[in-house]
Parts: structure tokens; sequence; C-alpha cells
């Protein structure tokens, strides 16, 4: 039975992942999208609650690019702009990698765990995006293979996966993992400028510096040329801290 699948991305309407993913989905699913109507990359979970969110058809009863984030775009289809009933939620396909510490930051991962908050599962695809050419149809075939091979099993509806492909041919990539968070760690700085009228304005650069690539971490199976799959929880409780900060009576701060 074909499933009814949302897909939406960070990375706007326009960008050819999103595309890539619609192509390779709708032979075998109803594919329904609604995105950012231009790059809301890096907006993590935020949503739009003092403007209004705008809506433009781009192909009636299936397609739409909305003015906010991409958190809005997949609560704005499951809240009703879609008619149909969501089975599963795909993001992507990013122009970029999310691994480790990336996931608190990112659109794609965040528009994906907004599926949770419907019951409803959600994948979020990624793609490096070294080299002159991405090949967004190989993280296109594996998002596509995944969803088959997840269809009736029976996934916590608080867990996302989170799905980051080497830039490679298909042929070329050397296997898949299921993988843990690694890290990266960025060299960002404040840059002051100034504009003509004398007002100070501000941007964030930076690059990444140092990774983390321990054995069995998202960022070592891509740098292996290895596909990841990361399961993430919604809940980010540090549970095995709890019983720690009993020991050392916090909980009597009323006294």
């Amino acid at each position: 039975m074909m499933k009814n699948i949302l897909i939406s991305n960070d990375d706007g309407i326009n960008s050819r992942g999103i595309w890539a993913l619609k192509e390779y989905l709708e032979p075998d699913y109803h594919v329904f999208m609604v995105a950012p109507d231009r790059e809301r990359s890096a907006t993590g979970h935020s949503i739009s609650l003092h403007d209004p969110i705008r809506l433009n058809v781009i192909e009636e009863g299936r397609v739409y690019a909305i003015n906010g984030t991409p958190v809005d775009a997949v609560h704005l289809a499951l809240l009703g702009i879609i008619k149909q009933k969501i089975d599963v939620v795909v993001t992507g396909i990013n122009n970029g990698l999310n691994l480790g510490t990336d996931v608190f930051y990112s659109g794609t991962v965040s528009a994906a765990f907004q599926a949770t908050t419907h019951n409803i599962p959600g994948i979020a695809v990624s793609i490096d995006n070294n080299g002159e050419i991405v090949h967004y149809e190989t993280a296109a075939h594996f998002a596509k293979k995944l969803l088959g091979r997840i269809a009736g099993q029976s996934l916590d509806r608080n867990i996302i996966l989170s799905l980051n492909v080497p830039n490679s041919k298909v042929m070329d990539i050397r296997g898949v993992e299921i993988t843990r968070l690694g890290r990266r760690n960025y060299d960002d700085v404040l840059v002051e400028r100034e504009d003509p009228k004398k007002n100070k304005y501000y941007w964030i650069e930076g690059s990444l510096v140092h990774e983390t690539d321990e054995p069995g971490t998202d960022v070592r199976a891509v740098h292996d040329n290895r596909v990841s799959i990361t399961p993430l929880r919604m809940d980010i409780t540090a549970v095995d801290v709890m019983e720690k900060l009993k020991r050392w009576n916090i909980t009597t701060l009323m006294e």
C-alpha cells in the first residue's frame, strides 16, 4: 500500500535536494511538499510567533512554499495544509552534512523532529557538499531504501533517524552504519562592521577546525565513505545526572 509522505527542508523550495527527493520517492509514494520559500539553514527549532505565515501554492493540494521556518513548514502541513493523513515526514536533502553537534542548529533535523510532536516518524537526510558535483541521487537512493526497510516496523514515535550520506556515487559507497553522534568544533569569531550611517552591525564567521571521529560515530562513518544512520530522541534529559543532583540536596532549595 502506498504511503503519504511529506517532504520539507531548510534549503528552500528551489533547492536541488528536495526535488531530487521528490523525484525518487514519487514512483512508490504519494509525496506532498511544504518548504520555506528561501534558504532557512541553521534556524534550529524556531517557529514564527509574531509574524503571519504566508502560503504560496505551487501545485494545488500537493506542493506549497511558505515564508516561515522549516519547523513552520512541517507544522502547518500537519495541522491541515495537507488534507491527507501523513505517514512519514522526510526532510532534506540538505546541502551539507548534519553531523555531531550540528544537529542542534539544523533546520533539517528540527523539521524532522517536528513530525514527532504529531506522533509521526521523521527522517532527516543530508549529503556532504564537497566537490564540484553533489550526488543528490545517492542520498535520495538511500532515503528510499531506508523508508522501505522501516515500513511496518514499530519505531518509537519520539525518535527520528538522521541519515548522512557521503558525496559519492552509489556504487562507491563502502557500506551503511548505525552510529552515535560525534562532535564538530568551529572557530567562530565576531566580525564588527559599520553601515554608511555609522550604525554597527555584526556577522558571525568561522570554519570547522576539529572533528571527533571516534569509531562508531556519524563523523567517522562519513569520513570512511559510509552512510551514517543515527537515531535521535526528542527527550534530551540527562537521566544519568538526576540522581547526582538529588544527592546535592538541590531539591531542598525551598528551605
